[in-house]
């Protein structure tokens, strides 16, 4: 078998990446456990990749060797720290000048691999024996490891609070030195653990309460910025220690030493709740909580606040996913741990979080919408109340509560605005100045009572109104005016009638000051919408009120002439609505008066005529003269809509076309545009393009509606316009505008010039890649499996689509330009590889990699095989579609003996789970490959022999706790066959071939 090597970067199914638990030794013979003699894999003499760390046992217990397996010398261990150690004084030096930090990115991936390696290397078995023992106490080389993790957690400590300091922050944050000085107090961290792991085989209290409470503080950084992989590590560094804390008894032990282990218990639970929350782990966040919750009597004034912080943010996390039933019952155990300690013993920040808890839980109780949930949520606003008084934050929640009663019959419509008027008797202005925070809570709730009941609201509005013209300076002035806009919108969403626009005049009145020329224009353009023509008047002189002076002479102008047209055009009968000329002098009112309601009704009413064409130009070109974009837009819209394939016709369809995409191409650009709507409509149009071009070819073939000249208009306008907004329009339109582009350049002429050839091929094949790649990035993120389903069926069709065209146009192209499709190509294969994973299509996939040969791409085998390794593929075709996969890596890339052995494993990890036949195939292979490298120099890494005749070893053991003998000798005398060629002197050997005897399988 060719050599095999590792293809991925992390497998989350049969790879995780998480390293083996520590491990608790038992006796060779397993005497007196009741449990079989097991053999766990030993740790890796170098950090494999993640996804190669061997699996956890799923019996929940591992079983190490702790007579009979061989002890590493003091020289190998050297061998393997020495490295880490170097580059921990590099990285000292470095964050010395942390202002010129090269490649923060390339450090922090080399800091994981040294903290992965010195992770393994905390969990080996030390040596026994007292010459060792003295050495490693006494080693200047394990001082110094010691002393520079020491010197590496101050310095990135001191960097980290530099970075997050809360009341000096940074002017700009460097969040790449935030991290690099995370990963570095963390390498630091597991520098000392393994110093102090090595010096001191007898563990010490002091050593291990410092390692300890290491440990808690760096997995609090940690989890705050979700790095669960190094958190999970952290505390199982934690648990090991706590573990030896426990086995030394707490025999002559002070009172304050043993109140600081409870403590320390309680703060590894309190971070386990967290891990386990941050990983979306709810059922093990329960159980953590649960060990927490036993030993509450432990708890000081600051672990508590603690807890509580961190059971807050899990309620809060799930109120904002709107699962408020499972949010509340985490929300009232903060509630409940807060309050364990009195109110007067808390920090600030603890009385602070008490409030935030309160708050949230409110929330949550009024989310679930239960008649009980509701009733508990306003005691616990009379209960803030009755604590504050009647501060600002209580009349907020008591607005919350009343607002969400679950009898929407029964809303409290004077209570509200009671509680708002107290809200504006104390408004001044000057909380939140800068951003009118205050102010726009304000207005918000008052906007909330006019959805509800729009008199009490427009009555509120007039106090807080009133109120706001007393406050000085340009800040009451500004907010003055944005609530006399809204007074003017609230109005607008109601019905009219003349006391209702007498009292808002009244209320202008009142308002001794002009307002400024933009809060006059927009007010004045509020009145300009009013449809209520018998009301046109009442409004046209509201809008000329004294306050809005500063709207400008033209505004004045079209408000006083308006009264006339809008009379002429409310006393039309309805015959006189059906002439296109009436019509056409009413949208001529409608664009001046900006009634965009009106105007849609007038090219309605022109569509119907017989005359449709004329006067729908007439109407183009009319709003065109005023600048209006939409209503000209609008009534091309109409004439596409009539458009009749006959001749003679006096309308040019791709002219009609042109003109309305040049028009929607220049609203995408404007601010006041709704993006999404017109994008929309964009895409509308070219696809109006393909079926026409369709339509056309089916009708009527020999006539020729769009010429080459035209079909490349749309084209080019098509795709330029999609590569352009790439990374700003949502992708569904980006595959809607190419894929338009694709079916236009198909109705080109094939008998074009040879270059134009190569070009229209050229766009289709990277329109054809654009689009694929959207789609995949649309199924990846797509919750609803169908649709998923439906994305990756639409890839696979262009990926089919561009392996067809791509051979005919090759030879056509510059070197330069062949290889960079041949990248694209191995790209899309790989698409169409994932998708065939995802929808089950097992028997293509072989056929996909044959396909992907001829573009000769690594990384394209290797991302194949990542998502081979992912899915639940059947037994055979993982095997043989990975040996083909590995094949075609080894025909491209030329490894040696340790990648060679790494691949096996991968592949041999991965298939035992699946089909152990498969895999028993692969240790006979392994065998083979060692003993033809066993008298070489590069021979097989005797880490990866261990690893491979444990996993062996241990899957002979579970058949035979199965019953099945046969099969537990083949894997038990295959390990063993492999634990031969181990360069130990026969030890690993001797020890499997010993269990094997006695279980009597030998």
């Amino acid at each position: 078998m060719p050599p095999l090597r590792s293809i991925i970067s992390s497998h989350d199914r049969r790879l995780p990446s998480k390293p083996l638990p520590p491990t608790r030794g038992v006796s060779a013979t397993g005497a007196g456990t009741g449990v079989r003699p097991r053999l766990s894999p030993p740790p890796f003499s170098s950090p494999p990749p993640r996804s190669l760390v061997p699996p956890r046992r799923p019996t929940g217990q591992t079983h190490m060797l702790t007579t009979d397996a061989p002890a590493p010398t003091q020289s190998k261990t050297e061998r393997r720290i020495t490295p880490c150690v170097e580059f921990a004084n590099r990285l000292l030096n470095l964050l010395s000048v942390p202002n010129d930090i090269p490649a923060a990115e390339e450090l922090t991936e080399e800091i994981t691999g040294h903290i992965d390696k010195l992770h393994l290397l905390c969990q080996r078995p030390q040596p026994s024996s007292s010459a060792q023992h003295h050495q490693q106490q006494h080693s200047p080389e394990e001082i110094d490891i010691d002393g520079v993790g020491v010197k590496l957690w101050n310095l990135c400590t001191r960097l980290w609070r530099d970075c997050n300091d809360p009341i000096n922050p940074p002017e700009a944050p460097n969040t790449r030195l935030r991290k690099l000085a995370l990963y570095g107090k963390a390498l630091g961290f597991w520098l000392v653990v393994f110093a102090r792991s090595a010096r001191n085989k007898r563990k010490r209290r002091s050593d291990l309460v410092d390692v300890i409470k290491l440990g808690l503080k760096i997995t609090r950084d940690l989890v705050g910025t979700k790095e669960t992989k190094l958190s999970g590590n952290a505390l199982q560094i934690v648990a090991d220690h706590k573990t030896h804390l426990q086995d030394l008894g707490r025999e002559g032990w002070m009172e304050e030493e043993v109140s600081e282990a409870n403590c320390l218990e309680v703060e590894y639970f309190i971070w386990r709740t967290a891990l386990a929350w941050v990983e979306g782990r709810l059922d093990v966040a329960e159980h953590m909580y649960s060990s927490a919750e036993r030993l509450r009597g432990f708890l000081t004034r600051d672990y508590t606040e603690r807890l509580a912080d961190v059971l807050y943010e899990i309620g809060k996390s799930l109120s904002g996913k709107e699962d408020y039933k499972i949010a509340v019952k985490w929300l009232e155990r903060a509630n409940e741990v807060v309050n364990s300690v009195g109110v007067e013993q808390l920090t600030r920040e603890g009385v602070e979080l008490r409030l935030a808890i309160l708050q949230a839980l409110i929330t949550a109780l009024l989310g679930t919408g239960t008649e009980e949930n509701y009733g508990k949520a306003k005691n616990y606003v009379d209960f803030v109340e009755a604590e504050m008084g009647n501060k600002m934050v209580v009349c907020l929640l008591k607005l919350e509560v009343m607002y969400k009663t679950p009898n929407a019959e029964v809303f409290d419509e004077e209570g509200y605005a009671d509680v708002l008027r107290h809200l504006i008797r104390n408004f001044d202005g000057k909380k939140g100045m800068g951003s009118g925070a205050e102010f726009k809570l304000v207005v918000h709730h008052v906007r909330r009572l006019h959805d509800k009941a729009p008199g009490a609201g427009c009555a509120v509005m007039d106090d807080f109104i009133l109120v706001l013209r007393t406050l000085g300076g340009t800040g009451g002035q500004e907010f003055m005016e944005k609530a006399l806009v809204t007074r003017m919108w609230m109005m607008t969403q109601q019905r009219d009638s003349m006391e209702t626009v007498r009292r808002l005049g009244e209320l202008f009145g009142n308002v001794a000051r002009a307002v400024s020329a933009e809060a006059a224009v927009a007010a004045q353009a509020l009145s300009y919408t009013q449809g209520e023509y018998a009301l046109a008047e009442a409004w046209c002189q509201l809008a000329l009120a004294p306050i809005f002076e500063k709207g400008g002479p033209g505004n004045n102008a079209k408000l006083e002439s308006m009264e006339t047209a809008t009379r002429v055009i409310n006393d039309m009968s309805a015959t006189s609505w059906k002439e296109p000329m009436t019509a056409y002098l009413a949208f001529k009112v409608a664009i001046r008066t900006e009634d965009r309601v009106l105007a849609g009704k007038c090219l309605e009413t022109i569509s119907q005529t017989p005359e449709h064409v004329d006067f729908l130009g007439a109407c183009i070109a009319e709003s065109q003269k005023a600048g209006d974009v939409i209503c000209a837009i609008a009534a091309l819209k109409k004439l596409q809509d009539r458009y009749e394939y006959k001749e003679p016709n006096p309308i040019h369809l791709p002219a009609l076309f042109r003109c309305t995409i040049r028009l929607l191409n220049m609203l995408v650009d404007r601010a006041d545009a709704d993006e999404n709507g017109v994008v929309e409509d964009l895409c509308d149009m070219f696809d109006a393009v393909v079926v026409a071009l369709e339509k056309q070819k089916k009708e009527n073939p020999r006539r020729k509606l769009f010429t080459v000249d035209e079909l490349e208009w749309f084209s080019r306008n098509s795709y330029n316009l999609a590569l352009k907004n790439t990374t700003t329009w949502d992708l569904r339109y980006i595959v809607r505008m190419l894929t338009s582009c694709v079916h236009i350049t198909g109705h080109f002429p094939p008998d074009m010039g040879g270059s134009q050839l190569v070009e229209m091929g050229l766009k289709m094949l990277f329109s054809r890649f654009i689009i694929s790649s959207a789609l995949v990035s649309q199924a990846r993120a797509e919750d609803n499996v169908t649709k998923q389903l439906e994305y990756y069926t639409a890839m696979r069709e262009h990926v089919l689509a561009f392996d067809t065209d791509l051979p005919e146009l090759l030879p056509r192209l510059d070197e330069h330009s062949r290889d960079d499709m041949l990248r694209k190509h191995a790209t899309l294969l790989t698409f169409d590889f994932e998708a065939a994973v995802v929808l089950e299509a097992w028997d293509d996939l072989g056929g996909i990699v044959q396909r992907a040969v001829g573009c000769k791409s690594v990384t394209a085998f290797q991302a194949m095989a990542d998502s081979l390794l992912r899915a639940r593929a059947p037994g055979q075709v993982l095997y043989s579609t990975m040996r083909k996969l590995v094949n075609e890596i080894w025909a491209l890339e030329a490894f040696d003996a340790v990648k060679l052995a790494k691949y096996t494993r991968c592949l041999f990890q991965a298939t035992l789970p699946v089909d152990d036949g498969l895999a028993m195939r692969l240790l006979e292979e392994a065998c083979g490959k060692a003993r033809e490298l066993r008298e070489s120099e590069a021979g097989w890494p005797e880490e990866e022999l261990e690893w491979m005749a444990a996993t062996a070893f241990n899957h002979g053991i579970d058949c035979f706790a199965a019953g099945e003998r046969e099969r537990a000798r083949g894997w038990g005398e295959g390990a063993v066959k492999l634990a031969g060629f181990c360069r130990d002197g026969g030890g690993l050997e001797g020890v499997l071939r010993g269990k094997l005897g006695r279980l009597e399988l030998g």
